[in-house]
């Protein structure tokens, strides 16, 4: 059985006190995570200048297309080990256990190869500037390489935070954080491996916190590792687990294709327009990072008083959520608005004064609509944690469409100002449709 120190019963207690108890070691290791992203990306601005921040910018989306599917397809996967766990089935953790190594370790390999000999059309796809090419390339080749390390950490992360565990990943962020940042001095200012040694500092840095994770896990949760047997006949579970995990994976892979699109039209406005851009999607992704923490909260959450039947727990911890991060979105977007200069200025000189008006104007379209985001995260969640993942693809579906169809309709006549409005346009769209199928789920009681 799981240690009851380390462990959170979302099945029972308080409903918005448990949420939060469970919520709030999540929400700080991805903002870690973010911090990460903003400080790796004000040491490659500040030593090596707006143009290979730029360049590491412009992977973000190519990026995304492989770590967003895994992180949303090993999420979906533990899925069902809340589900069994909340059920209190021993043996059906073990074999998801064992599915979900078998499945996504074979998944992980072939989508390192592809997505590695596919870089170059990918880049060349995004119209990355000529200048930036070479970097970009480099940069995104090396974090494809280590797509082995982001498995580990996403896998054994999720495993945990699925039996309430949120902890465990909490301390191991922290310590991959730092690490991650020393690396970047040592091997960017000190090796003079340039956009390269911020590459590899990130992939070591996942590859460490996946490793303590698994040690954790071993050491402290026995009863989630398969045993020989548990990988007989293992096929009807990996489609089982599959089916809810490849859904989940694709919604993010669709998103990114929808970020890629974004970044086609960006890039063709010009290299400031592409830093600035870089910005103000950091500054932004810091920001949604709690609502997006409640993502997998409140699958976990949903998942687990599935399992037990517990539905009108799952309705009113919803509403209890979605009420906390509607405060947390417009407060905070406030906040973003008022000091979005200063912000901004802590990645690039003041004097470079086009990057930092387009990046200011990112912005200005994006942290007033912060609230629907907040919902959209929640809702999402909870269908997630129902085991459908149907219709938060359908919604991934209409976010790309939005992003697409916004700049490509309205850039001759409003320019830079038609790509910042699709995002926010975006995330708002789909959020109307998460929750109007979540008030449906709802209405049904089930």
């Amino acid at each position: 059985m799981p240690e009851r120190t380390r462990n959170i019963e979302l099945t029972e207690g308080t409903t918005w006190k448990v949420i939060l108890a469970f919520a709030v070691p999540i929400i700080i290791g991805n903002l870690l995570q973010e911090l990460y992203s903003v400080v790796d990306t004000m040491i490659v601005g500040r030593t090596l200048g707006s143009l290979k921040l730029g360049a590491v910018g412009a992977t973000g989306a190519v990026l995304f297309l492989a770590t967003g599917f895994l992180n949303g397809f090993t999420g979906g996967c533990t899925v069902l080990t809340a589900n069994r766990y909340g059920a209190g089935e021993p043996e059906g953790l073990r074999r998801s256990t064992a599915a979900q190594i078998a499945g996504c370790t074979t998944l992980t390999l072939v989508l390192t190869i592809v997505l590695w000999c596919l870089a170059p059309q990918l880049l060349q796809f995004l119209q990355t500037t000529e200048v930036m090419y070479p970097y970009a390339l480099q940069y995104v080749r090396i974090i494809y390489a280590g797509l082995p390390a982001t498995l580990l950490y996403n896998l054994t992360a999720a495993q945990l935070r699925a039996i309430g565990d949120s902890r465990t990943p909490l301390v191991m962020l922290i310590l991959s954080s730092l690490l991650n940042i020393v690396l970047d001095f040592v091997f960017i200012l000190v090796c003079g491996w340039d956009v390269a040694g911020a590459a590899i500092a990130t992939v070591l840095a996942q590859l460490v916190s996946g490793l303590l994770c698994l040690a954790i896990l071993v050491r402290h949760f026995p009863f989630l590792l398969p045993r020989r047997k548990d990988f007989h006949a293992l096929l009807p579970v990996i489609r089982e687990e599959f089916a809810t995990g490849i859904p989940m994976g694709l919604q993010l892979a669709v998103i990114s294709i929808g970020m890629m699109s974004v970044q086609y039209f960006v890039n063709g406005f010009g290299d400031a327009a592409v830093s600035a851009y870089t910005i103000g999607n950091r500054l932004q992704m810091l920001l949604q990072s709690p609502p997006s923490s409640m993502n997998l909260v409140m699958a976990s959450f949903a998942g687990q008083n599935a399992g037990a039947e517990r539905y009108d727990r799952i309705w009113k911890g919803t509403r209890e959520a979605g009420q906390i991060m509607v405060i947390y979105g417009i407060l905070f977007g406030a906040l973003g608005l008022v000091f979005s200069r200063s912000l901004i200025t802590l990645f690039v000189s003041a004097a470079e004064t086009e990057t930092v008006a387009m990046a200011e104007q990112y912005l200005q379209w994006c942290c007033p609509l912060l609230w629907t985001l907040c919902l959209l995260f929640v809702c999402r969640g909870v269908l997630e944690g129902l085991s459908d993942g149907v219709t938060p693809m359908l919604g991934s579906f209409l976010e790309v469409a939005m992003r697409v169809l916004i700049p490509l309709l309205f850039c001759d006549m409003l320019g830079y100002t038609a790509i910042v409005m699709a995002s926010p346009a975006a995330w708002t769209a789909s959020a109307v449709l998460i929750v109007a199928v979540y008030r449906k789920r709802k209405a049904a009681g089930k």
